[in-house]
């Protein structure tokens, strides 16, 4: 890669990383020659075992366990539900309510599709409204419980499916013109075609809260919004604010 992902934190049990979006995250069974973080930090960190998964086009903190007997240690916290994970998104709709919780069983299908379901696994997210639009809603959610797709499918059940998630009923990227108009927009000279301001699933991983091996103390580790997500809010405030 052109660029090194970058290191939010490290010491010698644990390693932060901030993922970017379109990279997996562990090596994909069916395709073993795309990369992923995980094989890309073997090089230099040969003992890392990653701890948990965001999906490919999700960006944030990824955490890796450098240390073999730490590992019960960090896989415990996940599964007790001891670490504390906060997401940013951008997501379409204009929200009504300022927060909110989902509690909804999600049930992963046969095609890797999620949705909610009586035979699936209780699943609970909590949502709050950072900055609301016209038409779309910037959103803190921090998920209660870790399974597949579950902040997409959640806010996706209450109307406000994730820009860029076609998945789960988005209308596809994010693009100025939608914002500003058809009659407002102009493409650049010699511009044939416009290109999205955001085309990729806009949900980031932007903080997470541990304990730590050695000490037991609270760590928690941040990462700034990426740029492609903080220019679609600067122009969501531009053009679609709801102060007019």
């Amino acid at each position: 890669m052109k660029n090194k992902p970058a290191v939010l934190f490290q010491n010698d049990s644990i390693l932060a990383i901030d993922k970017p979006a379109g990279l997996l995250s562990v090596p994909d069974r069916y395709k073993e020659d795309k990369p992923s973080l995980a094989s890309l930090l073997l090089e230099g960190y040969p003992t890392a075992r990653p701890l948990h998964r965001l999906d490919f086009e999700t960006s944030g903190i990824l955490l890796f366990c450098l240390l073999p007997e730490a590992f019960g240690w960090y896989s415990e916290q996940f599964e007790h539900r001891v670490i504390t994970k906060k997401y940013e998104v951008i997501a379409e709709g204009r929200c009504i309510d300022k927060e909110g919780l989902i509690d909804a069983p999600l049930f992963t299908q046969n095609i890797g599709k999620v949705v909610i379901s009586k035979r699936g696994k209780s699943s609970q997210t909590s949502w709050q409204l950072l900055e609301g639009f016209q038409h779309h809603s910037y959103i803190e959610a921090n998920p209660h419980t870790g399974r597949t797709h579950q902040i997409r499918v959640h806010l996706a059940s209450i109307g406000h499916p994730i820009v860029g998630d076609v998945l789960y009923g988005s209308g596809g990227p994010l693009f100025l013109s939608s914002l500003k108009g058809k009659k407002r927009y102009r493409l650049g000279k010699d511009v044939e075609e416009e290109r999205p301001m955001l085309s990729r699933l806009a949900l980031h991983a932007s903080s997470i809260t541990f304990k730590d091996f050695r000490s037991g103390d609270d760590i928690r580790v941040e990462s700034p919004l990426p740029k492609d997500m903080q220019v679609a809010i600067a122009k969501l405030r531009q053009y679609s604010s709801l102060v007019k």
